[in-house]
């Protein structure tokens, strides 16, 4: 409804896209949920939460399980302050940052969807810090936490998920793992040569940094044939 609106007002049309056509309905509804609001209480279920009739919290709609309005207020409050403080860290010491965006990250693993956006933006900032930090392993981890969320949050040939896969893949590439490299640089250019086309600088280091992967790989694995 917010991009909705903003359309309206600012370019003065209104939306029919397949998204949009299903604002309000039940796929629309559980969406948002699922992007925008709770877990259930229930770490073994993945339901989504919708507001209780009674107004007493968010039922899950898979397994019928309250979640009761004092405690999600409990856990938001604790994450809005520990926000506040990963912020203040972050523009000094990046390890005080990483530990604090960590116990961010925990408590919202308590509160929010595993496809949350907020949970995605916690992400992305420890994959800023830990890049920083030239902590490739954490980095390579949550990369890939993201990467789901991107897929579900973004078109298809969205340049954003490209980029995430490229990134994915450099980092992979770097730690050893070639054949994951592959895979994701090979999604990366599946999505950026469309975005980005294949002419430019960029396109072009892609492509060669795809191709020595597969040489590597290629090599590696006639080498234990040999053996």
């Amino acid at each position: 409804m917010t991009r909705q609106k903003a359309l309206k007002e600012q370019y003065f049309f209104t939306c029919t896209c397949p998204r949009c056509i299903k604002a309000g309905q039940y796929d629309d509804i559980k969406e948002s949920a699922i992007l925008e609001g709770y877990c259930c209480k229930d770490d073994s279920c993945s339901g989504f939460l919708l507001r209780d009739p009674e107004n007493r919290g968010f039922v899950c709609q898979e397994c019928g399980l309250l979640r009761e309005k004092e405690e999600i207020k409990d856990i938001e409050w604790e994450v809005k302050y520990l926000i506040e403080k990963a912020s203040i860290c972050s523009s000094g010491n990046k390890i005080d940052a990483s530990l604090t965006y960590k116990a961010v990250e925990k408590q919202q693993l308590e509160l929010c969807h595993p496809f949350s956006i907020n949970l995605m933006r916690t992400r992305e900032t420890l994959l800023k810090i830990y890049m920083e930090l030239q902590n490739w392993k954490e980095a390579l981890a949550y990369c890939r936490f993201v990467i789901p969320i991107y897929e579900r949050v973004y078109p298809r040939l969205h340049p954003l998920v490209g980029l995430q896969y490229y990134t994915c893949g450099k980092l992979e590439w770097f730690l050893g793992e070639t054949n994951e490299a592959i895979q994701s640089l090979t999604k990366a250019v599946d999505v950026l040569r469309i975005t980005h086309g294949t002419s430019t600088s960029f396109m072009k280091e892609l492509l060669i940094k795809l191709e020595e992967a597969r040489a590597e790989a290629s090599y590696s694995l006639s080498s234990k044939d040999d053996q």
